[in-house]
Formats: structure tokens, sequence, C-alpha cells
């Protein structure tokens, strides 16, 4: 549920809001704007397991991602360390790409 006039956020079984005292409408029946974003890749990965380990640590951080791997993998769901040329890749927002970079090099150092 959410507030149609301040857009606060609440469980379902809450029917007013407690900011503006107006009744909560379902949250997909607002039209909220998406906001525009432009993302950069982080340095790539060699196996998607090191790939999570750094998007749990970007996710701690509150920084958005989205993992992009090679049609193998994606498509049979395969994972591993070291699958021979498996890449994938890392993408954030550009506002928080040197946050994140900085993560990374905190993790792998100055080479991959």
């Amino acid at each position: 549920m959410i507030c149609p006039k301040c857009h606060a956020e609440y469980f379902d079984h809450i029917k007013i809001c407690g900011d503006c005292n107006v009744s909560l409408v379902d949250a997909c029946v607002i039209d909220l704007p998406i906001p525009e974003m432009t993302w950069a890749s982080l340095p790539p990965f060699e196996g998607k397991v090191y790939a999570d380990m750094v998007a749990e640590i970007l996710d701690k951080n509150e920084i958005p991602y989205y993992l992009k791997m090679d049609w193998i993998s994606s498509a049979f769901s395969i994972e591993g360390a070291g699958l021979p040329g498996q890449m994938v890749r890392i993408f954030v927002p550009e506002t928080h790409q040197k946050e994140a970079e900085n993560i990374v090099q905190g993790i792998i150092g100055n080479h991959q």
C-alpha cells in the first residue's frame, strides 16, 4: 500500500497514511516516475561466484547493481569459480561508480 500524496509505503493491513491522514492505495495503481539512470561497468569477473561476492557487499552498501553474464552461463544457469572463459560484469549507476570501484579495488587489488 502506498500514500498517493507523499508516496510513503505501508504494509497491506494499514489503510491510512500516518503522515498525510489520507487513504492508501495499491502501489500498482500509482504511476510513479522511474528515474533515468546511466549504468557503468565495473571490471569484469571470472566466474559468477566472485561477482556474487561483490554483489553482496554492494547490497550491504546500498548500491544498486545488476549482473550481466555470457549467454551460455545465463541460459543454462551454470555457475562456478573458474569455468573457462566465463566473464560476469557488474553494472552500477554512474552516480555510485566511484564508490563501487573503491569497494572492488579493496577486494581484488590492482590486478584481475
